[in-house]
């Protein structure tokens, strides 16, 4: 969550600290992959966009996943490769941020967004072909230091503007005022992992403007079930007691009884993850590690996100331990209580130790029957690819929106991808 050693409290890092979160899942659907009807919307988009040079420009950051492979389950760079992958099968050209030209507070982003698309900067407004940007990592820049440039970009080209969003917090005055103007001001649509949260932490945000775009499983998961896995709870990730009491309980837990919990660290990032003592870290060599284990703990209690581990830990095969909290949210996902994922009472180290022992007391027939039923869940609905082919959708209707069209049809495409159940 943070790279620093010092870690804000949680309670910080939001609107109104001490205050109870509230969660809107209400407004927030993720459909199903066979409802986003992607051939569909190719289909349209090519109707309207005749041949290659009237197509809209897209420009998406970290296209072959930059950065992003350097985190522990390359869950985003895969989501990114995905992408461009269904660009190429849909015949439609996503380019990358220019790698020649670094954007910072000075440059001038008409200029460096034109020139991306090979876009005449002379030319008027109403002659452009459209923009579509994909930003994908929101705190590049201090955003709201360059807000004449973002509104000569909107005010003079055919630019839309979508953001991903995976943490909400923020740790500053500075990165609370960059995310809130470029979400209120120049975003034209949201993808969010959490947006259930987002009136926690910024204001004026429509739910209309938000995309839930969930974690989700690495499609290099092993779709099988270890049979002869240990029975007891594995444990990973930064142990912050702050930001995961739940998860640090476990930690406590290794220490004093192998018998009931088998614990890995965190890595770090970059350069550190690739060290020979972090070996079991990184794609497949991470999936490989954890299927050691029948049981999985998956939590972000003081927070309520609903982290990548709620769909890694069932993927690969594993019972999904977690807290009550996440009960109505992975419902809101199509994983149900004591189907797909257990709960534990993780008050305390000794209420997770006595919940550690009852569950590996339950009959192994039923958790076999909840590994099954739970990895299916997440190969039908929540792999890397599946939120590929929903960002995909989203950018092709951007794109047809961009263009004049009846209003039925800016209707239609305003919902494709999120008006399901």
């Amino acid at each position: 969550m943070y790279n620093s050693n010092h870690n804000p409290a949680s309670e910080t890092t939001r609107l109104n600290p001490g205050k109870p979160m509230t969660i809107n899942l209400t407004s927030y659907t993720v459909c199903h992959p066979q409802e986003l009807y992607l051939d569909n919307l190719v289909i349209q988009y090519h109707n309207k966009f005749t041949s290659k040079e009237s197509q809209a420009c897209f420009l998406i950051e970290n296209l072959d996943g930059g950065s992003w492979w350097s985190y522990v389950t390359h869950e985003f760079a895969e989501i990114l490769t995905h992408l461009k992958q269904l660009s190429i099968e849909s015949n439609i050209t996503y380019r990358p941020f220019p790698e020649q030209t670094k954007l910072t507070l000075q440059t001038n982003l008409k200029k460096y967004f034109l020139d991306a698309c090979d876009i005449d900067t002379t030319l008027p407004k109403e002659k452009q072909r459209p923009i579509i940007i994909l930003l994908w990592d929101v705190n590049r820049l201090l955003w709201h230091r360059m807000r004449r440039q973002w509104e000569d970009l909107l005010s003079t080209t055919r630019t839309r503007l979508i953001v991903f969003v995976d943490d909400l917090h923020f740790t500053s005055k500075l990165m609370f005022n960059s995310r809130q103007f470029i979400f209120q001001s120049v975003a034209t649509e949201i993808l969010a992992t959490y947006p259930y949260l987002f009136q926690n932490y910024y204001t004026d945000i429509s739910p209309s403007k938000i995309i839930w775009v969930p974690h989700a499983a690495s499609t290099l998961t092993n779709r099988t079930i270890n049979e002869t896995a240990e029975n007891v709870l594995f444990v990973s990730g930064a142990s912050m007691r702050d930001w995961y009491p739940c998860r640090a309980h476990g930690f406590d837990v290794c220490r004093k009884r192998k018998d009931l919990a088998s614990c890995l660290n965190h890595p770090g990032y970059g350069p550190t993850m690739m060290k020979s003592n972090s070996y079991y870290y990184g794609g497949e060599r991470y999936f490989s590690y954890m299927r050691k284990y029948v049981f999985g703990l998956g939590t972000c209690v003081s927070v309520h996100y609903a982290i990548a581990k709620l769909f890694e830990i069932p993927a690969n095969g594993l019972v999904l331990v977690t807290t009550d909290d996440m009960v109505p949210i992975l419902k809101s996902l199509h994983l149900n209580q004591d189907e797909h994922f257990l709960t534990i009472n993780c008050s305390s180290i000794s209420s997770l130790k006595n919940e550690i022992i009852r569950i590996q007391n339950m009959s192994k027939e039923n958790l076999t029957q909840i590994r099954q039923k739970s990895q299916e869940i997440v190969y039908q609905r929540h792999l890397t690819k599946h939120r590929a082919e929903l960002i995909h959708v989203r950018l092709l209707s951007q794109a047809l929106l961009a263009t004049p069209a009846p209003a039925e049809g800016n209707i239609q495409w305003e919902q494709w991808g999120r008006n399901c159940r």
